[in-house]
């Protein structure tokens, strides 16, 4: 299986089974549409607290935002999405 280049993280050790995971999450996201981690968690079929773990790691990288009443996420124009141009 091929990982998307923005699952992999600094921060955290990178397992297989993460990476498919955040690999499954960015699959759903975008830059400019909201999604919520409940929506992932039910496309995906893994539990919301799973999706809510992964997007929040990400976040800490800079490879996806949250919406600022907590309701969605996006991807990020900074951080780690910033070196796929390269």
């Amino acid at each position: 299986m091929k990982f998307n280049r923005r699952a992999y993280l600094v921060k955290i050790r990178n397992v297989r089974s993460g990476l498919i995971t955040r690999s499954e999450i960015l699959k759903h996201l975008n830059y400019d549409n909201w999604t919520s981690a409940a929506e992932i968690a039910e496309k995906i079929d893994v539990t919301y607290s799973t999706v809510l773990y992964h997007l929040k790691n990400m976040q800490a990288e800079g490879t996806v935002t949250p919406q600022k009443n907590g309701s969605g996420w996006k991807l990020s124009q900074t951080g780690q999405t910033a070196l796929t141009d390269y």
